[in-house]
């Protein structure tokens, strides 16, 4: 045992490499479903409406007696054209769940994809779920004034659209954001067919819609964190946003590398024995919610 999970699993990631292929996703779900915390003491309230579409719905997660209670915001990837909060009974309920249980309230939401809506679509749709929140969220035992937002891949490139782009001023609205291998630059090099499809393709956009141009005019906290076996991609922009928000703060933010993990695995095993990613989180948000 290794971190508390059978080395096998760790071998299985490192023999897949970096990547991220739908195969990748899938195998390493599959080796963590099996190890995650039970939803016992969980209560959740599924598919909210926070939007007249029909992507437009949230999860909450929460103990019973929950009362004025942080509240975490979890934004999940799909490469930009497709992904869901709950893709099933595991996932991404490990991530509302791990946070429940641990005395905080635990949103996830869906946001409308790409190609029929394209940028700034879902960074639009997270503004709208977090002033669902903060009108809503005291009925659930939370308090709407203790919200960190957590967002990973695709995911987290929306949640940096929300937060840092000058014309959404997300940055106003939450206590910290929490941003797991996402993009955050945009360039003609590196553009893949996906992310055209959301972002566009004109060259002369890509500054005005990279998040990563806007830091300087916030000052919201960021954790960082990026996978060891994360793909080249999206990998690097997070060390990009590092260098920006450094420059912005006149210090380094908090940045992690998931040893043995890769894109999927070290989301996926939130909630499971290795527990090096998802108490780190839990440090950060405790820390920006107390």
């Amino acid at each position: 045992m290794l971190h508390g999970v059978s080395e096998d699993i760790w071998k299985s990631i490192r023999d897949m490499g970096p990547g991220a292929e739908p195969a990748i996703n899938k195998a390493s779900k599959a080796m963590f479903a099996p190890l995650l915390e039970s939803s016992d003491g969980v209560k959740d309230t599924l598919d909210q409406h926070y939007g007249e579409h029909e992507r437009q719905t949230l999860d909450i997660y929460r103990k019973p007696d929950a009362v004025n209670a942080p509240v975490v915001l979890y934004v999940p990837g799909g490469g930009f054209t497709g992904g869901d909060k709950r893709q099933d009974d595991k996932f991404f309920g490990n991530v509302g769940r791990f946070f429940a249980k641990r005395g905080i309230v635990g949103v996830t939401m869906n946001y409308r994809l790409a190609p029929e809506f394209t940028w700034p679509a879902a960074a639009q749709d997270i503004k709208s779920a977090v002033q669902w929140i903060k009108s809503h969220i005291a009925a659930f035992g939370g308090n709407p004034d203790l919200l960190v937002l957590f967002g990973h891949s695709a995911g987290a490139a929306h949640a940096a659209t929300y937060l840092f782009d000058p014309d959404i001023k997300g940055a106003d609205d939450v206590r910290a954001a929490a941003l797991a291998s996402g993009l955050y630059v945009l360039r003609a090099s590196e553009m893949r067919p996906n992310v055209a499809q959301y972002f566009g393709s004109n060259e002369e956009t890509f500054q005005r819609r990279s998040a990563l141009s806007h830091v300087s005019h916030t000052t919201v906290p960021v954790f960082l964190s990026v996978a060891e076996y994360d793909p080249v991609p999206l990998a690097t922009p997070t060390f990009e946003l590092a260098a920006a928000l450094t420059r912005r703060d006149g210090r380094p933010p908090p940045v992690m590398r998931v040893d043995d993990h890769n894109h999927f695995s070290y989301i996926s095993s939130i909630g499971s024995p290795d527990g090096r990613n998802a108490d780190r989180l839990l440090a950060f948000v405790q820390a920006h919610s107390a």
